[in-house]
């Protein structure tokens, strides 16, 4: 077991401490040599009526426990006057305790200004008035331990509780600010959402009576004993804390959208809104206000590099998609027949680009590079976007505008291929927008084998918020004839067939007129057991 937490020769005062959570704070510093100052009225739930009974019960209590305790009857609205009685027994304070509440519960409707005052006047305002009168004191020693005492309606609200919820919230605002003002000094100031079978729980009928004994309010004390030591240097927090669970809250701010303010309108928030609402893995915790400042300027600053309701340039930018594709000699084979390699299925030059059943010497086009990167492309454009958070282009609507290719080394015959597709710019073009996307490709190695770059044109796609790039100005022609003029034919001496091609061998049922039908198929006489025929 570690060593036990003390409080020898620390002087705390704990309000409302005649019975429920009060009373346990109490006992458990009492009993662990600190010195307390139990304060109770002695009103009922409503705040009404005066009696010392209670305060003296609890007092009695750590005196039998061998501790030092006095009592005092004042109300928190007289919290100076209760650190006087602190100052008159022993000298000093060191932990306050704010656990005073009374309840008014009542629908907003039905409610009256006094309802709501008095609830803030004991709870807000009690707070104030006791931490407003230790607070020089523990400034000058160097030295505090304050808690706030909240509540669930405080964070999450609660029906007929209006003014309750208001104060308790209050009461959490008050705790932080308090923690950046008294963190120089040692001052450590820290809030509790109890859960707890208290006289106000259970008068409100919140809770079932089967569950009050296993929330008793002594589950809460040892949380707030360890707010309270030294050793703990915890500040600003909140906790909630009840039945022997525990938890630390904090504020969570969703990713959000930055909306370019030269398209903003309602109309754009309403388009974004679940983007703006949704948490999820990108949402952020700040530890302050400044840092969520510091955050929000440098996205607004990134904002620069342009975004807008198709586009989110700061989430797209960093955003990466990973994909794989294979393909076989067979489809290498295809390619090379398809863009013309075998003029003549007889050259043992163009066998090399087209004969798969020669491993050895098999050879694979450099510009079918092209192909997988396009085959992503176009798996992206079926899904209907390209899998990259942030771009929601209609992709389906794209036409091709530009291709680049980069080749790092020889192709294989045939290969597993991973490809890391981003989105490399993002360009406005006023009514339209033109995306650019960056596609890596390796073997299943990881071994870079090639580049490219699909440009694609969104007509009626407004680019506003987007990067704006001057188009480039045709150069003017010379007014001259050409340099030289060159002609291009479609090739006739195509393979019937693609065992033909393969193999290196004539069909004796190639036609010697092209057909101008479309694609045919019917059995090849001389590879039938090859392949389909293809007939032009």
């Amino acid at each position: 077991m570690s060593q036990e937490l003390r409080f020898d020769g620390k002087v705390a005062i704990v309000t409302g401490a005649g019975n429920g959570l009060g009373r346990a704070h109490a006992l458990l510093l009492g009993a662990r040599g600190a010195k307390v100052v139990v304060n109770d009225l002695g009103v009922n739930l409503e705040g009404l009526g005066v009696s010392s009974a209670a305060a003296d019960a609890v007092v009695a209590e750590i005196r039998a426990l061998g501790g030092e305790a006095v009592a005092d009857y004042h109300s928190v609205a007289e919290g100076e006057k209760i650190v006087a009685t602190a100052l008159q027994a022993f000298g000093t304070v060191d932990i306050l305790i704010n656990n005073a509440g009374i309840l008014r519960d009542i629908s907003f409707a039905k409610m009256t200004e006094e309802q709501w005052d008095l609830i803030q006047e004991i709870h807000v305002k009690g707070a104030f008035k006791l931490t407003h009168a230790v607070w020089p004191i523990m400034r000058e020693k160097g030295y505090g331990r304050i808690i706030m005492t909240a509540s669930g309606a405080g964070i999450f609200g609660n029906f007929g509780q209006c003014n309750y919820s208001t104060a308790k919230s209050g009461l959490i605002g008050f705790a932080k600010s308090l923690a950046f003002e008294g963190g120089s000094k040692n001052i450590r100031v820290n809030t509790i959402a109890p859960i707890a079978a208290s006289r106000l729980v259970i008068a409100s009928g919140i809770l079932p009576e089967d569950v009050h004994a296993k929330l008793a309010s002594e589950h809460v004390a040892p949380l707030v004993g360890w707010l309270c030591h030294e050793d703990c240097q915890d500040t600003g927090g909140l906790f909630e804390v009840g039945g022997g669970f525990h938890a630390k809250y904090r504020w969570e701010r969703s990713q959000g959208r930055v909306l370019h303010t030269d398209t903003l309108s309602p109309e754009l928030v309403r388009e974004n809104w679940e983007r703006i609402s949704q948490f999820d893995e990108h949402s952020v915790h700040h530890v302050n206000g400044g840092e969520g400042f510091q955050e929000l300027f440098a996205r607004l600053d990134s904002t620069a590099k342009g975004g807008n309701q198709y586009v989110d340039m700061e989430v797209a930018s960093n955003a990466v998609s990973t994909l794989e594709t294979q393909y076989t000699q067979t489809d290498a084979a295809l390619y090379a027949l398809a863009v013309g390699a075998a003029k003549d299925p007889l050259d043992e030059t163009e066998l090399l680009y087209i004969n798969e059943f020669k491993d050895e010497e098999f050879r694979v086009l450099p510009t079918m590079a092209v192909l997988p990167a396009t085959q992503v492309f176009l798996q992206a454009i079926k899904s209907g976007k390209p899998s990259l958070e942030g771009l929601e282009l209609p992709f389906a609507n794209g036409l091709h505008g530009e291709q680049y290719t980069e080749m790092y080394r020889p192709l294989p015959p045939a290969a597993k291929l991973q490809h890391t597709m981003r989105l490399k710019q993002a360009i406005d073009k006023g009514r339209s927008s033109v995306s650019i996307l960056a596609i890596e490709t390796t073997d299943e190695n990881g071994v870079p084998l090639f580049y490219n770059e699909i440009t694609s044109f969104y007509a009626g796609v407004p680019g506003a918020g987007l990067e704006k790039v001057p188009s480039t100005p045709l150069p003017e022609l010379p007014a001259r004839a050409p340099d030289a003029l060159i002609a291009e034919q479609t090739e006739v001496n195509r393979p019937c067939c693609i065992a033909c091609a393969v193999t290196g061998t004539r069909c004796t049922s190639t036609r010697t007129t092209p057909r101008p039908q479309a694609t045919r198929s019917r059995s090849c006489t001389v590879c039938a057991p090859l392949a389909t025929l293809v007939v032009m």
